[in-house]
């Protein structure tokens, strides 16, 4: 059953893992296709997706999704080193790698 569209395969890869973590039974299908985007209609149907191997597993596999699926709650932080904004998920400057406690 496909648990989870993508925009694109690292996407996926990163949902099927976090599900994986958990010991969810899941595999990532509809890769191959992605890299014909724009020879062949490209849509929902033919998105990169997560699919779930035991249907057991897919109330926990859905909480999963939508913890995935929503906003960090960090508010963004500008680095002291270098002046880059980043993410508040972030805990490191993603541009000179200075810890997010050294820039408050």
């Amino acid at each position: 059953m496909k648990i989870y569209s993508a925009a694109n395969p690292p996407q996926a890869h990163i949902v099927c893992e976090l599900l994986r973590s958990q010991n969810i039974e899941c595999e990532v299908r509809g890769e191959g296709i992605f890299g014909l985007q724009g020879e062949v209609p490209f849509g929902e149907a033919s998105e990169p997706h997560v699919w779930l191997l035991d249907l057991e597993e897919e109330q926990q596999a859905r909480q999963l999704v939508a913890q995935f699926e929503q906003p960090h709650p960090e508010p963004p932080w500008r680095c002291s080193e270098c002046g880059e904004i980043n993410e508040g998920q972030f805990a490191l400057c993603w541009q000179c790698g200075t810890s997010e406690s050294v820039a408050e």
